[in-house]
């Protein structure tokens, strides 16, 4: 009975030239932010505080990302709170994080922060590449 239905309306739809737009697909997307929050010591080489807000710039919500960035000046993490570490093989200075379980969930236009703490380097914050997981 619901396919009859279905199947009229399309009948009525088409004999009037109407057609029907194809549903848009989700689309899963995050971005992230590198802000130097505290510097201490006279300048970054010395220690900074970081944060790195994720955002989810889909149209889907995303439940897990990744985030990761190099440092050129010698830059070194030495602490992070509210995301993991992750493994990295290839150049020095390249750094990635994945969520932690209580933050990976981000609504769509939502967004989360993740601080860390850094030694070395020249004051510059790197640009961050995000993949949603």
């Amino acid at each position: 009975m619901i396919r009859k239905a279905i199947t009229a309306a399309a009948l009525v739809l088409a004999s009037t030239g109407i057609a029907a737009a194809p549903a848009a697909a989700d689309s899963l997307g995050c971005t992230a932010t590198y802000t130097i929050t505290t510097v201490w010591g006279g300048s970054q080489s010395q220690g900074a505080l970081a944060q790195v807000t994720v955002h989810n710039s889909g149209s889907s919500a995303i439940k897990g990302w990744r985030v990761s960035w190099r440092y050129t000046d010698g830059t070194v993490v030495t602490q992070v709170g509210g995301a993991v570490s992750l493994p990295v093989i290839g150049l020095p200075g390249v750094y990635a994080f994945g969520n932690e379980s209580y933050n990976g969930d981000i609504p769509i236009g939502g967004s989360t922060v993740f601080g860390l703490m850094t030694s070395g380097g020249g004051g510059r914050a790197p640009g961050v590449t995000c993949t949603p997981a």
